[in-house]
């Protein structure tokens, strides 16, 4: 196939075997897209945060800078404000943009605290001389009557009032907080939002506004499509809040609709299926898993964990034998009578470090699992211990591939690749110095080298 070049002539270009078809535009508008995805992730992303971490300096650290008169604070939290909204509004682009091709993060999460994280987030824009009272409220019964003293109404029911939900938390968290702000925005005084569902995640967020005519409904979710009327001449934004909404859900298979009545207010609602556990493919055909025909321990006296373990292993898994224990006592037994390949243990709960005691004995491979006990302390015990992962349950959702890593592995190259997969994670959870906080030289093992599989 002949290159068409530019700056031939009409006669040179027309004699040329060339071939011009869609699929070279397609990958135009792809390369153009992923241009600006760079954008966004290099050039914008960098600024913001270096205004942001200015600003901070000048209204936290006072011994360095020098006090602040009152208006000079006022007018800094108000340029801080807004260069976290810039943040969150780009960081949301570049959610619809890798939700476009396909790029989604499997993970288990709490539904109730990605809500109230969503809703914060939106109240520190549209009512933030409460965000501080809110904030601070850590039972959600008292939090739930504060957010009644200010219109707005949150019921949780069904399966994932309890239960986690499997999908990439982030867009979740995206679709809620736009679902939301656009609710706050266009309310007289109240709003309401409702999840439920048992399957499938169903979500409801309605207000008291304005309403949209039935005419204008089709055309609500297009770019830059703003409602506004005489009585409320102007109301912020560039209406790419419902764009993204509906881009996002319809990415992940579900669907959004609304209801609404001029002059009565509008419901949003939107159904969001889970995300399912994968196969595992090398080169585009199905592998069986080193786990499967292996047999297994998990123990975490939470049964929601120990059914997500189970439905995640099986799946993928279908001959591994899973045994499970909810108590120190139980499993301690297990592990005296069975030669497990791998041990799941929580942290917190079941004594999981006396139990990878008793495991690291008969030379089992052990990882640990937990959500209450995540921090670097904990993560150098279980190294020092002698386990062979340290996974964060929200990680739940890869689990196979991580217990895969840990059959596959020896002790250094284990956590080497471990360290690999999970240091963003870490660096977003934990302080700055939580490498230091270990007392483990990581880059050291960052330099093993790893067995080919």
């Amino acid at each position: 196939m002949a290159i068409k070049m530019i700056g031939k002539n009409h006669s040179e270009r027309d004699n040329s075997p060339t071939i011009h078809t869609e699929k070279n535009q397609e990958d135009k508008v792809v390369e153009v897209k992923w241009r600006l995805f760079d954008l966004f992730i290099h050039d914008l992303t960098g600024p913001l945060s270096i205004a942001s971490t200015s600003t901070d300096s000048l209204l936290y650290k006072v011994d360095q800078y020098g006090p602040l008169t009152d208006r000079q604070k006022h007018i800094l939290d108000r340029v801080s404000r807004n260069i976290r909204k810039a943040k969150s509004l780009t960081q949301e682009i570049i959610e619809i943009l890798r939700s476009e091709e396909g790029v989604f993060e499997r993970e288990y999460f709490s539904v109730e605290e990605t809500l109230v994280e969503s809703l914060l987030d939106v109240l520190e824009m549209s009512i933030p001389n409460a965000i501080e009272r809110l904030s601070q409220r850590e039972n959600p019964e008292a939090f739930r009557n504060d957010l009644k003293d200010h219109g707005i109404f949150v019921e949780i029911t069904g399966k994932y009032c309890k239960s986690p939900f499997c999908h990439d938390q982030r867009k979740i968290r995206q679709i809620l907080r736009n679902l939301m702000s656009n609710a706050m925005k266009y309310r007289r005084q109240r709003m309401a939002v409702k999840i439920s569902g048992e399957t499938d995640l169903l979500i409801s967020v309605e207000d008291d506004g304005i309403g949209i005519p039935l005419e204008h409904q089709s055309a609500i979710f297009e770019r830059f499509v703003r409602l506004n009327n005489e009585k409320r001449a102007y109301l912020p934004g560039l209406g790419l809040g419902l764009t993204g909404v509906k881009a996002l859900v319809e990415a992940t298979g579900g669907e959004i609709t609304l209801e609404s009545q001029e002059g009565v207010g509008t419901r949003f609602m939107a159904r969001i299926p889970p995300i399912r556990s994968y196969k595992t493919k090398r080169r585009g055909v199905m592998t069986k898993s080193i786990l499967d025909g292996k047999r297994i321990l998990a123990v975490d006296d939470e049964p929601d964990v120990l059914k997500i373990l189970e439905e995640e292993i099986s799946e993928i898994c279908p001959d591994c034998k899973l045994d499970k224990a909810t108590a120190y006592e139980t499993a301690a037994k297990k592990l005296e009578l069975t030669n497990y390949d791998v041990v799941i243990l929580d942290i917190m709960g079941v004594r999981g470090f006396d139990l990878l005691g008793l495991a690291v004995k008969k030379k089992l491979r052990v990882a640990m699992l937990t959500a209450h006990a995540l921090s670097p302390e904990a993560l150098k015990k279980s190294v020092e211990l002698g386990a062979r992962a340290y996974l964060p349950k929200e990680k739940l959702g890869e689990v196979v591939p991580f217990l895969e890593d840990v059959l596959t592995y020896e002790y250094g190259p284990g956590w080497k690749r471990l360290y690999e997969k999970l240091k963003d994670f870490f660096d977003s959870k934990f302080e700055s110095d939580w490498e230091k906080k270990t007392g483990l030289n990581w880059q050291e093992w960052t330099k093993l080298r790893t067995p080919i599989k």
